[in-house]
């Protein structure tokens, strides 16, 4: 298993308030980690709200063990517990008043995936689809205004893309005192490639464009994987850049084809 991580501030911002984080290592009992959060308010708010829920997260799962409850509790209970930290910091200062942070977190374990997301940064994963080819597939569902519209029927992916309201969320880390944490427990049975991204990625790279960048090139070290991710980078800004593009790309290629 590879993994990358790589954050850039687009070709608009001034400041970045995406944070990631990696870890191949373990981290507690956890045997990886990987996250993605993408912070929101007024000047250096977003990012003390995305960097803070992102080192509380890892402290807290790393002082806790899983053996007695599953990973997908030991995850929720971390954003929670994450998401209070931040509400009660943004109390402390006029400058963090409403600051808040999309948060979406991943492990895998042997044979499966764990994940937990609050907001709309995503989890994709790029799969077998038992004929011989590759597919995308989206994880997560956002927690923003277009998504419910589309859920409803009321608009389509594609207008979804260029809705006015497309960057309104509806549920964040840290913005109330208590917040619902959506988790996944799936197997990696015929799954390739896992990424996490902020929307910095998915508002600029449409998924017919990741599935060409991901499920075409077969990475056989780690240099490689660091590369596709500096690509995928590298399209967000040249299709615009208007945020902050935070990724981190997990390669299962060879395990995941021995499943498909």
């Amino acid at each position: 298993m590879f993994a990358a991580a790589k954050c850039d501030v687009g070709k608009l911002r001034k400041t970045n308030q995406d944070s990631v984080y990696c870890s191949m290592e373990p981290v507690g009992d956890l045997p990886n980690l990987f996250i993605v959060a993408d912070g929101m308010g007024g000047h250096l708010a977003g990012e003390h709200a995305s960097s803070e829920a992102v080192q509380f997260f890892v402290q807290e799962v790393a002082e806790k063990s899983f053996k007695e409850d599953s990973i997908v509790k030991l995850l929720r209970e971390g954003v929670e517990s994450a998401n209070r930290y931040v509400y009660k910091l943004s109390k402390q200062s006029s400058a963090w008043t409403g600051m808040g942070t999309t948060f979406v977190a991943a492990v895998i374990m042997e044979d499966t995936l764990f994940c937990v997301n609050v907001g709309d940064s995503r989890l994709y994963l790029v799969q077998a689809d038992g004929q011989g080819g590759v597919g995308l597939k989206k994880l997560t569902i956002d927690h923003s205004v277009v998504e419910e519209l589309v859920q409803k029927g009321e608009i389509t992916e594609e207008e979804a893309r260029v809705h006015p309201q497309k960057n309104v969320i509806t549920r964040a880390v840290g913005i109330e005192e208590q917040v619902s944490v959506d988790a996944f427990e799936i197997p990696l049975t015929g799954i390739l490639r896992v990424l996490l991204c902020s929307d910095g990625l998915s508002n600029m790279v449409e998924d017919t464009e990741l599935l060409r960048l991901l499920g075409t090139t077969v990475p056989s070290s780690q240099d490689e994987i660091e590369g596709l991710a500096e690509q995928l980078i590298d399209r967000a800004n040249g299709n615009g850049g208007y945020d902050n593009i935070s990724v981190i790309l997990i390669d299962l290629w060879k395990e995941g084809a021995q499943h498909a």
